[in-house]
C-alpha cells in the first residue's frame, strides 16, 4: 500500500504537479451522494489529489486596471487546467494498469448549472476538488470558500482521481489558521457575492475538522468571471438563470474576469504587501539555492524535451531604449527575457486540429520555465500583452512561420545573448517508430501504404453506400445563448491521403485507451453523470495530438513531411462535449483497421483485441514509405447477442453489415442511420443519451423526413437555457457493448 501510494505521488509530481494528497473516501461522508467518490465509483477507497500552483506574479500583477483585463491569469485555462486534466487522466490509467478501478475527473468546467433531483446545489461538479484538497490534507477552506494550502494560499489549481486502490491517507492539515478572516475577499468582490445574496454561514466538517463561509449564490459570483457579463452594469439585486439569460440576450457577452477572491487573498504567514508592485498582497517565498548557469540549463532542457525549434535569453538591458518593447510594462524589475519559438508544421496551415496542438506545446512550454523560475524564489510571468514576434526579433531568432512566446523574469540568468536552435532525433525505421509511438504513450501503432488505402477506395466505391453530399446543421450562436442554426452543404467525397499530404506514401496509426471506469460508471451510478465519460472523449484525442506532433518532429528531422488528422477519411460525425464538438467515436474506424489494429463492430465502431470499444485514434501521414501491417479479423460481434441494436436510443443501427475485399480478406462495413445516429449524439436531441443527466429532459421522435429542416426547426425550439454550454453525451451503443478486451 505504502508502495503504490508513493509511485502515484511520485508519476503526479513527474507530470508537474506541486502538491499531492490522498483522503481516504470516509472524510467525504457528509459530501451529498451524487458529489462523493462512492456515488461516482460505489467500490471507491481513495481520492488522489494533486495541484499546480499559478505563478504568483500572473496573480499578483495581473487584472488591472478592472477585473476585466487579464492576460497571464488565463494561464489557469490553456494550460493548468490541462495539465491537470492530463495528470487525472494519467493517474487513472496507472492506477488501472496496477489493477485498481480508477475514475479521472476533470479539473474544471464540466458541470450542471442547476439543481439535479434530489441534489440542490447549482453548478454542480461531479467532485468539489477545493473539498477533496482539504480532505487530502493539503488545504483549509478559507472564508473565501476557496482551499488555502500552506505553501501558496489560494495561488492553485485542483484535480482529483477516484480509486479502489487502499492508499495510504495523508494526515489532514493541522498547523497554523490559514485563513485569519482578513475579509479582503468581501471588499474586493465585483459583484459583492459574499454580502449579498448569502443563504447561509456553511459550517462544513472534514475529516473532524469543521470549516465556515458564506454559501454564495453562485450565480451572483458567476456573473462576469464565467458568463462574462459586463461589470459596468448595475448588478441587480437578485440574480438567478432568468437574469443571466437576460442580460446574455439583451447585451451579450463582454469578458470573463479575474477572480479578485483570489487576487486578493494570501496565507498570513506568508502575506506581505508592496504598494509600488501590486494593490494585493504578494506571497514570500524563499531561493532555491539554484544558480544562473542552472537555471539556463533547466531551461534548455525544458525547450528541448518539448522540442521547440528556437530558445533565447538575453539580459533587459539589450532591450532598453527600445521603443516597442518595455519589459517594465509587463514584469516591475525585469531583468531577462525568454523567447520561445516553435514552427508551424508544413502542409498543415488549413488543420486546426495540428495549429491547436502548436499552440497547446508552446504555452505548455512558457509555463513550466515560468514555473521553474517562480519555484526557484523568482517572479516570472508569460502570457502578457507584450509583442512577442518584435522581442523574438530583437533576440534574433524571428523566422516566418513560427509561433513565439515570451516569459520574463527578475532573475539575472545571462550577461550577453545565448540564443540556440534545437531540432529533434531523426527517426524514420519502421520498428523505431513503432517504439517511438510507445514510448511517447500510445497503446496500439499501426502501419499502412497508400496502396492499401487505394484498395480500401476502390472496393468502399464498390458497394455504393455512401452520400453525394453532406449536410450539416451548424450552431452560430453564442456558447451560453439559444442555438442559431446555419446549414451547409457540401459534396461528399472520402478523402484521399495526397489529400492530406502531396506525396503521401503511408499512414502511421496511434491508439490510447482511456480508462474503462469512464465508461463503466456513465449514467448508471448513483451519481448519474456522464462528466467522467466526457473528460476522457477530449483529453484523449489531445494526448493523442501531442504524441502524433512529437512523431513528425522526429520525421521532419529525419528529412519526411507529415500532418495529423482524426478524421482520415472524412467519413466521421461529431459528438456534443463540453469542449465544443468532438470527432466522434467512429472517427478513424478504416484508419485503425487498415493499420491492422481494429476490427469494424456492428455498432459502427472500432474493436480490438485489447480494448474492445475504448479507446481513440489519430492518423499520420507522411511521404515516408513503410510496410503494411496485418490486418486483423475479430469475431467479438459474432458472439454478442447485439445488444448496442436495442439500447440505441434512436434505433439507429440497421445490425446489416455488407462486406469490403481488401487483400483478399473480408472487412465488415456496417450500415446505419447517420441522421438518427447524429440526432441524439451531436444535436442532443434525445435525452437518454446524455442531456437528462444534465437536468435537461427535452426529447423529440426522429423524424420520417430525415433532412436540415427537420433538425433546424427541433434545436430551434429547445430550451437548453445555460447549460448548452455543458450537454455531454455516452453512446448508449458503446456503453452496453460488452467488448472490454483481454489486457
Amino acid at each position: 500500500m505504502r508502495e503504490l501510494t508513493d509511485r502515484v505521488k511520485n508519476l503526479a509530481i513527474e507530470l508537474g504537479a506541486d502538491l499531492v494528497g490522498v483522503a481516504p473516501v470516509e472524510r467525504f461522508k457528509n459530501a451529498p451522494l451524487r458529489m462523493s467518490p462512492k456515488g461516482l465509483l460505489p467500490g471507491a477507497r481513495s481520492v488522489v489529489v494533486a495541484a499546480i500552483h499559478h505563478p504568483d506574479a500572473c496573480i499578483e500583477l495581473d487584472g488591472e486596471p478592472t477585473a476585466h483585463d487579464m492576460g497571464p491569469y488565463g494561464l489557469q485555462s490553456t494550460v493548468m487546467n490541462p495539465r491537470l486534466d492530463d495528470i487525472s487522466f494519467l493517474v487513472a490509467r496507472f492506477l488501472e494498469d496496477e489493477g485498481h478501478a480508477a475514475l479521472p475527473i476533470a479539473a474544471s468546467n464540466i458541470w450542471r448549472y442547476t439543481g439535479y433531483k434530489d441534489l440542490k446545489v447549482d453548478f454542480a461538479p461531479d467532485l468539489a476538488h477545493r473539498y477533496a484538497a482539504v480532505a487530502a490534507g493539503l488545504a483549509e477552506i478559507g472564508w473565501s470558500g476557496l482551499a488555502l494550502s500552506p505553501e501558496f494560499g489560494p495561488r492553485q489549481r485542483w484535480v482529483s482521481i477516484v480509486t479502489e486502490a487502499e492508499l495510504v491517507p495523508t494526515p489532514m492539515y493541522t498547523g497554523d489558521p490559514l485563513c485569519d478572516r482578513c475579509m479582503a475577499c468581501v471588499e474586493n468582490c465585483p459583484v459583492d457575492a459574499f454580502r449579498k445574496e448569502v443563504k447561509r454561514i456553511n459550517k462544513l466538517e472534514i475529516g473532524g475538522q469543521t470549516y465556515e463561509f458564506p454559501d454564495t449564490n453562485k450565480w451572483r459570483c458567476a456573473w462576469a468571471e464565467h458568463f462574462g457579463l459586463n461589470l459596468a452594469h448595475k448588478i441587480p439585486e437578485k440574480i438567478d438563470e432568468d437574469v443571466i439569460d437576460y442580460y446574455l440576450e439583451k447585451y451579450g457577452r463582454h469578458m470573463g474576469t479575474f477572480g479578485y477572491c483570489l487576487k486578493f487573498c494570501m496565507v498570513p504567514e506568508r502575506r506581505y504587501y508592496e504598494s509600488s508592485y501590486a494593490r494585493g498582497p504578494r506571497r514570500r517565498k524563499e531561493k532555491s539555492g539554484m544558480t544562473a548557469p542552472e537555471l539556463v540549463r533547466k531551461i534548455k532542457e525544458i525547450c528541448r524535451t518539448h522540442l521547440v525549434d528556437a530558445l533565447a535569453i538575453a539580459s533587459g538591458d539589450e532591450l532598453k531604449g527600445d521603443p516597442a518593447i518595455h519589459l517594465d510594462y509587463h514584469l516591475p524589475n525585469a531583468r531577462t527575457a525568454i523567447s520561445i519559438g516553435i514552427r508551424e508544421l508544413p502542409f498543415s496551415a488549413d488543420n486546426a486540429e495540428v495549429g491547436n496542438t502548436v499552440a497547446r506545446r508552446l504555452h505548455y512550454t512558457a509555463f513550466k520555465v515560468t514555473h521553474c523560475l517562480d519555484r526557484a524564489g523568482y517572479e516570472a510571468t508569460t502570457g502578457t500583452e507584450i509583442a512577442d514576434n518584435i522581442v523574438a526579433e530583437r533576440l534574433g531568432i524571428y523566422q516566418p512561420g513560427m509561433r513565439f512566446i515570451t516569459v520574463l523574469t527578475d532573475a539575472d540568468l545571462v550577461e550577453k545573448k545565448q540564443s540556440e536552435s534545437l531540432q529533434a532525433k531523426a527517426v524514420s525505421a519502421a520498428e523505431e517508430l513503432r517504439h517511438l509511438g510507445t514510448k511517447l504513450g500510445a497503446d496500439l501503432v499501426g502501419f499502412f501504404n497508400n496502396n492499401r488505402y487505394r484498395e480500401f477506395l476502390n472496393s468502399l466505391d464498390a458497394l455504393d453506400v455512401l452520400p453525394e453530399e453532406v449536410v450539416e446543421v451548424l450552431d452560430i450562436g453564442g456558447i451560453n445563448a439559444s442555438w442559431v442554426p446555419q446549414v451547409v452543404k457540401r459534396p461528399f467525397e472520402v478523402s484521399s491521403l495526397e489529400k492530406w499530404l502531396p506525396g503521401a506514401k503511408s499512414v502511421i496509426v496511434l491508439g490510447l485507451h482511456f480508462p474503462d471506469s469512464a465508461l463503466d460508471t456513465a449514467k448508471v451510478t448513483p451519481a448519474e453523470t456522464v462528466g467522467p465519460y466526457a473528460f476522457v472523449q477530449y483529453e484523449s484525442l489531445l494526448l493523442l495530438a501531442d504524441m502524433a506532433y512529437d512523431m513528425i518532429r522526429h520525421l521532419e528531422a529525419a528529412g519526411h513531411r507529415a500532418t495529423f488528422t482524426f478524421d482520415l477519411t472524412g467519413m466521421a460525425s461529431k459528438t456534443t462535449n463540453s469542449r465544443g464538438m468532438l470527432p466522434d467515436m467512429r472517427s478513424n474506424l478504416y484508419a485503425a483497421v487498415l493499420a491492422g489494429l481494429a476490427y469494424p463492430g456492428i455498432n459502427g465502431h472500432p474493436l480490438t483485441e485489447a480494448y474492445g470499444v475504448r479507446q481513440r485514434f489519430i492518423a499520420i501521414v507522411t511521404d515516408l514509405e513503410l510496410p503494411n501491417d496485418p490486418l486483423t479479423v475479430l469475431s467479438t460481434c459474432d458472439e454478442c447477442d447485439r445488444v448496442c441494436l436495442r439500447a440505441c436510443p434512436t434505433r439507429a443501427l440497421a445490425g446489416e453489415m455488407k462486406q469490403l475485399t481488401i487483400e483478399n480478406t473480408s472487412i465488415p462495413f456496417p450500415l446505419f442511420d447517420t441522421f438518427a445516429c447524429d440526432w441524439a449524439k451531436r444535436y442532443s436531441l434525445n435525452a437518454q443519451e446524455g442531456p437528462q443527466y444534465w437536468g435537461v429532459d427535452e426529447s423529440y421522435p426522429v423524424p420520417e423526413n430525415r433532412t436540415a429542416e427537420e433538425v433546424v426547426k427541433a434545436v430551434s425550439r429547445t430550451d437548453w437555457g445555460v447549460q448548452k454550454l455543458h450537454l455531454n453525451v455516452a453512446e448508449e451503443c458503446l456503453r452496453v457493448c460488452p467488448a472490454r478486451g483481454t489486457r
